[in-house]
């Protein structure tokens, strides 16, 4: 008997901290409607997100915007991307303009120079590996939803 207590103290204890499979499920409905709820709290770059789980090395996120944002870099993190609704060009590699530390590990710049662009839209995917300059460019008027998987090496 005191075996099952022990048990189910310790289920119980693993489950209380989001313990379990680390199985998690986003359906297209939940993303989209996550995205309507982010455009409400867009911040002054048009953007906004939030983070839905953390697991190990893995923090996934959904993100709405509707501005082009600033150029990233990320010394630990690479960024993989699943785009849900709206169109983007991302703009990769190259040089980071006017470039700024913005916190450990990550850097900020007014744009690019030098990199490589690729239109993405829905259903696309993009993984872009930590290190490399990356920056979302948004035609006026546009607007994008996107799932972001963030994976420390």
């Amino acid at each position: 008997m005191m075996r099952i207590v022990i048990a189910f103290a310790a289920v119980m204890a693993f489950a209380a901290q989001g313990g379990g499979t680390g199985v998690h499920v986003w359906t297209s409905t939940d993303l989209a409607a996550k995205g309507k709820v982010l455009a409400q709290k867009l911040d002054v770059q048009k953007s906004a997100n939030e983070v839905l789980a953390t697991e190990g090395n893995r923090r996934f996120m959904v993100a709405h915007r509707e501005g082009s944002g600033l150029a990233e870099w990320h010394e630990k993190e690479a960024d993989v991307m699943f785009f849900s609704a709206g169109s983007i060009t991302m703009i990769y590699g190259g040089t980071i303009v006017d470039e700024k530390t913005t916190a450990p590990g990550e850097r900020r710049g007014t744009s690019i120079k030098g990199g490589t662009e690729v239109k993405l839209g829905a259903g696309d995917v993009l993984h872009i590996p930590a290190k490399v300059p990356h920056q979302m460019v948004l035609a006026p008027g546009a607007q994008v939803t996107y799932f972001v998987t963030k994976v420390v090496e």
